[in-house]
């Protein structure tokens, strides 16, 4: 047996015996191949059928959990250690880590705890820890906390969208190597509102030790205020400041590493996504509202599409859909690689889509712009599309 299999089965061989012997606290994987999901976080559970490994693997948009039961874990872990570089688990008296170095050669390090840690409840339903806390101050100030710092009832939701938003984004800017890389992160919000994505998202970088300057764009003054004098309040006027401003009027010269738009209406999300390509800002995330501009001119060139946009409803879903593709496409066409995914339940608002782009780093050649220019231009064509706000902005054709 090679130094590298001895190190990785004596790694299993002291999980299993830990979970065994209940000793097991928490299991972490992570520096996957391409394609896994980012990190897979174990913690031990009881299951009428024994004990088990709960494995909760985190892609950048959601988590899955998958139970495995003492006797499949061997196996399992096998799978895993051949798609991941570093492997750690914490035990109540130790400490161990399993590392590759980038020969692949592997190696074991063990480090006991000065003290014995409590064990890990090993209930199968546990309360979700969230990365924003009801105790945190500015809750409160935006009345979705009580004085004790308890969630108001008609405020869970909030609480929840808030808490999601600040996950998806922590995930966006460790992809893009933002998070605890950049000295001094510079977001713009774009129609940043009462504030309440923009606060907690400065509030959880904060917490990470990141150096940040949030600027909400916010084109009714009275928000504006409101959200000036509770950055005051919480002594966070050199990490978020906000202006009144038309986002169409947003001036050049700042510099955006993190373009934010979530709900700006209708041609605004154009309006800030061109904004955050001129500065070539590494990362942009929208969550669009309002299609109208698609929708006046949508029509059914291909005779498929007739009976659908007869229907009001189908029409503007589709408009929805054609909409923000054109503008992935084109956002691609930029050198950015863009995803879709769902920002929020629907059951709260069926404007639930978020739109994330990452700025490749290696650019993109023109053979490649070229090949989506074509893809734009056809399915432009095939709906009647011949305007799209952020295309003309960018000086590109649909037809």
């Amino acid at each position: 047996m090679s130094e590298k299999d001895t190190a990785i089965q004596q790694f299993i061989q002291l999980l299993s015996a830990a979970l065994a012997q209940k000793n097991l606290i928490k299991l972490s994987l992570s520096k996957g191949a391409e394609g896994c999901a980012q990190k897979i976080l174990g913690r031990p559970i009881a299951l009428k059928k024994g004990l088990a490994l709960q494995a909760t693997y985190r892609y950048p948009t959601q988590d899955k959990v998958k139970n495995y039961l003492l006797a499949e874990l061997e196996q399992q872990l096998q799978a895993w250690l051949k798609e991941y570089k570093a492997a750690y688990m914490k035990t109540t008296t130790e400490e161990i880590q399993l590392l590759f170095n980038r020969r692949g050669k592997a190696r074991l390090q063990r480090k006991k705890m000065a003290q014995k840690a409590a064990p890990a409840p090993l209930s199968h339903n546990r309360k979700k820890q969230y990365l924003i806390t009801a105790d945190r101050p500015f809750l409160q100030a935006l009345g979705i906390t009580d004085a004790k710092g308890r969630v108001k009832d008609k405020q869970q939701d909030k609480f929840r969208q808030i808490n999601k938003y600040v996950e998806i984004m922590q995930a966006q800017l460790e992809q893009t190597n933002l998070l605890g890389q950049k000295e001094n992160l510079r977001i713009v919000d774009m129609g940043s509102g009462k504030g309440y994505l923009s606060f907690a998202l400065v509030d959880f970088l904060m917490q990470q030790g990141q150096e940040v300057e949030l600027l909400g764009v916010e084109l009714r003054p009275e928000l504006v205020e409101f959200c000036q004098q509770l950055s005051h309040r919480l002594g966070w006027q050199q990490n978020i400041r906000f202006m009144a401003m038309d986002i169409a009027d947003f001036p050049k010269e700042l510099k955006i590493d993190v373009l934010i738009a979530l709900h700006a209406c209708n041609l605004a999300t154009d309006y800030a996504l061109h904004k955050g390509l001129l500065q070539g800002a590494e990362l942009l995330v929208v969550a669009p509202c309002c299609h109208k501009e698609v929708r006046q001119q949508i029509q059914a060139v291909a005779p498929q599409w007739r009976f659908p946009l007869k229907q009001g409803i189908f029409q503007e879903r589709q408009a929805e859909l054609l909409t923000d593709s054109i503008r992935a496409l084109l956002l691609e066409h930029q050198g950015y690689q863009a995803k879709a995914f769902e920002f929020i339940s629907g059951q709260h608002t069926a404007k639930n889509l978020m739109l994330a782009a990452q700025k490749r780093p290696q650019g993109i050649e023109r053979e490649e712009q070229d090949r989506i220019l074509v893809e734009l231009q056809t399915l432009a064509a095939e709906f009647g599309i011949k305007e799209q706000e952020l295309a003309k902005r960018l000086g590109i054709a649909l037809v």
